[in-house]
């Protein structure tokens, strides 16, 4: 008799210990709803993007309604207490800065220092997921950044400036965009620089001086010699890459916002995306005329 009730007893635990389990591996799960990105899911759940694209073995960052994602690392009793409380990873980085460097993005970021993009967006003043290499990024919300010092690959370095283009600054980059958006389709012409047929610098000489901005001719690496680097690029600003068709500084645009900017590629004038991988990869910086500064 005491037998039997012993079994039942321990039966009835198997049976509990299984129910909590599995509620365990519900709460780690989240299945997507309309309107969902990785981004909200992320947030939501104080996770990274990596996290969860690790954890669900994704390629990319496309989901879709209904899917079940894991939220959460599974863990074992051996992994989920530390056998040494003093070798854990703190929770908030103990560097105040960050600087960007090649084939950074703000999810990497954020899981190699354990915080959330939304976070590192919100310390910097950022409206989108653009960054740049050479961009200082602060790690917490009471962190400075003295100077704003960046380096740049081709080994050059200067003071970025957080500010706003002055009235008429604003009154040119505007014209600018706006002749360069005119411009969309114009044919590729190496050395061009007027609407019969324009390369990427010719581009830029034609529309800020037909803008109001009076500059000479130049290659994309002198006028990025004489420009200075934004840390929150406008529309009216320029984009330069580096190692399209040549190394070093070999390529620029203007920037129109959301992460678009125009310029002259080998299909002629055009409208690209900055975060596309060819040209996330090879951004080098953003950077304004001293005149219009």
């Amino acid at each position: 008799m005491k037998k039997t009730k012993k079994l039942r007893i321990l039966a009835l635990t198997t049976i509990a210990t299984s129910f909590l389990a599995l509620q365990s591996a519900e709460a780690a799960t989240y299945t997507v709803q309309k309107g969902d990105t990785l981004s909200k899911i992320a947030s939501s759940h104080k996770v990274t993007v990596q996290d969860i694209k690790t954890w669900n073995n994704l390629k990319n960052d496309m989901i879709y309604v209904a899917q079940k994602l894991e939220i959460s690392k599974q863990t074992t009793n051996e992994t989920a207490k530390p056998s040494n409380p003093s070798t854990t990873t703190p929770s908030k980085p103990t560097a105040t800065s960050h600087t960007v460097v090649k084939g950074d993005s703000l999810s990497k970021i954020a899981k190699q220092y354990n915080i959330l993009v939304k976070e590192i967006k919100d310390w910097n003043g950022l409206a989108t997921d653009t960054i740049y290499i050479g961009q200082v990024l602060k790690l917490s919300a009471g962190a400075s950044v003295p100077g704003n010092e960046t380096v740049h690959n081709n080994g050059s370095s200067g003071a970025g400036t957080s500010k706003d283009p002055t009235a008429n600054g604003q009154a040119i980059n505007k014209k600018t965009v706006e002749v360069a958006n005119s411009l969309v389709g114009t044919q590729y012409l190496y050395g061009g620089n007027t609407p019969d047929g324009l390369d990427c610098s010719g581009l830029i000489y034609y529309a800020f001086n037909q803008g109001g901005l009076k500059i000479g001719r130049n290659s994309s690496e002198g006028y990025f010699d004489n420009s200075t680097q934004v840390n929150n690029p406008v529309s009216g600003d320029l984009v330069f890459f580096e190692n399209t068709y040549k190394q070093g500084i070999s390529h620029m645009g203007i920037y129109i916002g959301n992460n678009k900017f125009i310029h002259a590629g080998a299909d002629g004038v055009e409208v690209s995306d900055v975060t596309y991988s060819y040209w996330s990869t090879r951004l080098v910086a953003y950077k304004r005329f001293d005149a219009i500064k």
